[in-house]
């Protein structure tokens, strides 16, 4: 095995320090060596640290900070970040580099699924409800520290060592367009870079000035996880008719190239046959599918008596992917990711305690947004009761 983002990958987010990609787990040892200000960014990828992880992987054994990808290889996917890497960066020779960077965690909505680390308004309604500090136990995926979720860059001169090799960065947010550190660092790319950037937006805004002016490609990856009043749920905050629009108008820029990534979960599958609906009706170039990682939402949550509707559903979605005129790649990926689901609504055992789980954490969601599930999602709510 071998791990492209090993030779080339330099992510930068939570805490501020400096992993190969964003799936790297680490440790307090790790994260004092590899703070942006004691790593030397030109020889990076020479370091103890990746070497002992690119020798694992040679010797077909998982190194404990790669256990994101191990655990979703092992279910026999194919949607892993370190596949997905050498796929994506296949064509990256010598010191190619694709950075990772999230500038800063200021948001507009507060997604069901989303990290407290990773936006500024879930971090909110996670310390409104009081479970910030109890997540520490039940959602150990995610990275907080104390009462803080993320520091901000103000400054991007740190990355002018390696700013020639760059040749796609990757933005992470917060909201790139709402964000004034994404803005900043934008800027930074404009100026500094010949690289293709690839920014994940929740479709909320966009800066058409921005857009116009582009010199290089750009590539927006919008998160959609429902349609209608489902998506104002899932991801609370959003318009829908407004993110449709800008969805559609995001594709009429000469040097923007418009995908999707859906965060699977016990929210949207049974609503995941809509969204197909929605995107046959002009198919992006790509469309990612990634689960969503902590337990309370993945399918042990559901009853089995209610399931087979969802099975259903799925299945026909699956049939019309098969029928469709989607490119093939992109079809069986969506085929497969759906079908993943579908396996593991068969047989994955239920669980009561996730379960009980769930309805907390959506009772007190409900409680400190002054929203109630029932009028958005009816059928999450036959799941808990």
């Amino acid at each position: 095995m071998h791990c492209k983002f090993l030779d080339h990958g330099v992510a930068i987010g939570y805490q501020n320090v400096v992993r190969p990609c964003c799936s790297w787990q680490f440790d307090k040892s790790y994260k004092n060596n590899n703070n942006i200000q004691n790593v030397n960014f030109v020889s990076f990828h020479k370091s103890d640290d990746l070497n002992r992880a690119r020798n694992d992987l040679k010797n077909n054994t998982w190194p404990a900070s790669c256990k994101y990808c191990y655990d979703i290889e092992s279910q026999g996917r194919q949607d892993s970040t370190r596949l997905n890497g050498n796929r994506s960066y296949n064509h990256y020779q010598n010191e190619d580099i694709v950075l990772e960077i999230r500038p800063g965690t200021v948001c507009n909505f507060a997604c069901q699924t989303c990290s407290p680390a990773a936006s500024s308004k879930v971090f909110h309604y996670y310390k409104a409800a009081d479970i910030l500090k109890s997540s520490l136990n039940e959602f150990k995926n995610q990275t907080i520290v104390d009462d803080h979720y993320s520091e901000s860059f103000t400054h991007f001169e740190f990355l002018n060592s390696i700013a020639k090799n760059i040749k796609t960065v990757i933005l992470l947010g917060g909201e790139p367009f709402y964000d004034k550190h994404c803005l900043q660092f934008l800027n930074w790319w404009k100026t500094n870079t010949n690289a293709e950037l690839i920014s994940f937006t929740n479709g909320s805004i966009l800066d058409t000035n921005f857009l116009s002016n582009l010199p290089n490609k750009m590539i927006l990856v919008f998160s959609l996880d429902a349609v209608d009043k489902q998506a104002e749920y899932i991801r609370f905050g959003t318009n829908w008719q407004l993110v449709k629009e800008n969805f559609h108008k995001a594709k009429t820029f000469d040097k923007v190239e418009v995908r999707v990534n859906i965060t699977t979960s016990v929210y949207n599958f049974t609503y995941l046959d809509k969204l197909i609906d929605f995107l046959l009706e002009d198919w992006p170039s790509v469309v990612s599918f990634g689960p969503a990682t902590e337990d309370i939402f993945q399918e042990k949550v559901i009853p089995p008596h209610m399931r087979s509707n969802i099975i259903n559903k799925l299945n026909v979605s699956m049939e019309k992917l098969k029928q469709s005129n989607v490119e093939e790649g992109q079809k069986w990926n969506a085929i497969n990711a759906l079908k993943s689901i579908v396996e593991n609504l068969c047989k994955i055992n239920y669980s009561q305690s996730l379960n009980n789980d769930f309805k907390i954490f959506v009772g007190k969601m409900d409680t400190v947004k002054k929203i109630s599930i029932a009028d958005y999602c009816p059928d999450i709510l036959e799941y808990i009761g």
